[in-house]
């Protein structure tokens, strides 16, 4: 596997479940990204707002107060130069229509592979950079 230095980027997990960002913050390690934590997609859509940077947003669908496809929406009108992926378990139905709604970037499923996950988030980078 391709060994990346991100250590100049800050990546933003939005996760209700505290042991998801331990395990994704530990899938990513190797790569010297930086990782911040919010619990909600209100609390992502805030710390955007409030000029608060990153250089993409790993947004989980289901969670309580904002879900991730209403945030994903917002920040893109905030903000529509962050990368956004997805991550989810549910890959069926209306999920998947909610999902290409949301003008997110990518899509990752749970559980998480950590190759497949640094592969989508490299591919954002070298794309978001040549915008």
């Amino acid at each position: 596997m391709i060994q990346f230095n991100w250590e100049d980027k800050t990546i933003l997990i939005v996760d209700d479940t505290k042991m998801n960002y331990v395990l994704l913050r530990s899938q990513l390690r190797k790569t010297n990204v930086k990782t911040l934590w919010v619990e909600n997609g209100f609390d992502a859509v805030e710390f955007i707002k409030n000029n608060n940077t990153a250089d993409l947003i790993l947004m989980d669908i289901r969670m309580p107060v904002m879900d991730g496809i209403e945030a994903s929406k917002m920040i893109k009108d905030i903000c529509p130069d962050i990368p956004i992926v997805i991550q989810t378990a549910s890959v069926m139905g209306s999920a998947f229509e909610e999902i290409s709604k949301s003008n997110c970037d990518d899509t990752i499923f749970k559980p998480i592979d950590a190759g497949k996950l640094i592969e989508i988030i490299a591919n954002q980078f070298e794309k978001y950079s040549k915008k």
